[in-house]
């Protein structure tokens, strides 16, 4: 057994298909962790959430003429987190360095926002970071700590170079973190600025910046949505992007060679909040999963021979497994194992 399966409770597949890792080209895995949450925690229950939900989903995206079913994904289950956030990051970093070193993509389902970090910082690469939030996260500490998810970004930073990272969908920020993100050359792009410039040149924005670099790592805070599309988020901000508006600059995101990607911070239990928002369900949200893995499939070609890299659909053994889940009402435990401290 590798290090990082050690690190891995299997689960229920994402979209109900799992195919075998050695023919897969994603490998999705849940990190099921919210401890320095500071609002509305829950986003923990997220990645078992996603998987009920998205084994009810359609899988052919009209945005990217894709049939999700021709993609072979992989799914290793959920992280067994930790007490310690430290520990917690030191599995996902292992599991991440182990699925990058098969030369597959990871797609991480969160849990908090922290966890970005982890797997950026096991991508030995030449790296441009794209972070869709409605927060900048670049705190150099909060509450006493100076990694948590309020401030990990900064943590990328250091690691990387302010140069490396673009912020999109930014409005809820405070003065140090502007400060900072101003000093230090970091790009940030609000709803404003965004609709402003219109889509086309936002997206020509995003593809020059990552044109600086060989390879793309996306992570998405679904509160960079507006609470009218997403209200089941820890920190909802008003004025926020439109889902139509996200997947047109997700598109942008992913002409370069994706290595990574993730999507954070959704809180499946937060219903009864939705009063305060104009509510959408959770399935509206988590839909827009597979037209994520659908536009790298789509955009990642071999360099050599120019052809998508896709499981021909006779080789595909996995079977659809298709349930009606409820989610009405808060999980009554954790979708991950917490072992220890």
């Amino acid at each position: 057994m590798s290090r990082g399966q050690l690190f891995v409770s299997a689960r229920s597949p994402f979209t109900g298909i799992s195919a075998p890792l050695a023919k897969s080209r994603f490998v999705v895995f849940g990190v099921p962790y919210d401890k320095t949450s500071t609002y509305r925690s829950g986003s923990r229950f997220a990645p078992g959430a996603i998987r009920d939900v998205s084994a009810n989903l359609e899988l052919y995206s009209v945005r990217s003429n894709v049939d999700l079913e021709k993609i072979p994904v992989h799914d290793m289950g959920d992280v067994d987190i930790l007490e310690s956030l430290d520990g917690t990051l030191e599995r996902v970093s292992a599991v991440v360095s182990e699925i990058y070193g098969a030369k597959k993509v990871p797609i991480m389902l969160g849990g908090e926002h922290s966890i970005t970090k982890a797997s950026v910082d096991a991508i030995p690469e030449d790296l441009g970071v794209i972070s869709f939030d409605a927060h900048m996260d670049l705190r150099d500490e909060f509450l006493g700590e100076k990694l948590s998810h309020a401030t990990f970004m900064r943590r990328v930073v250091e690691h990387l170079g302010p140069n490396h990272l673009m912020e999109v969908g930014i409005r809820a920020f405070s003065k140090p973190e502007l400060d900072f993100a101003k000093s230090s050359d970091v790009e940030i792009m609000t709803p404003q600025d965004i609709r402003k410039a219109g889509l086309e040149k936002t997206c020509a924005r995003i593809s020059k910046f990552l044109s600086q670099f060989h390879s793309c790592y996306v992570t998405v805070d679904i509160d960079v949505l507006d609470p009218a599309y997403a209200p089941g988020v820890g920190n909802p901000e008003p004025d926020g992007l439109s889902t139509d508006e996200l997947l047109t600059l997700l598109r942008s995101s992913i002409l370069k060679s994706l290595v990574g990607f993730d999507l954070v911070e959704v809180s499946p239990h937060i219903r009864g909040h939705c009063r305060s928002f104009v509510g959408e369900r959770l399935a509206g949200e988590t839909s827009q999963l597979p037209h994520f893995l659908n536009l790298s499939c789509e955009k990642r070609q071999d360099r050599n021979k120019g052809t998508i890299l896709r499981a021909p659909r006779d080789s595909r053994k996995a079977t659809r497994r298709r349930s009606l889940v409820s989610l009405k009402g808060k999980p009554k435990q954790c979708h991950g194992r917490i072992l220890g401290k």
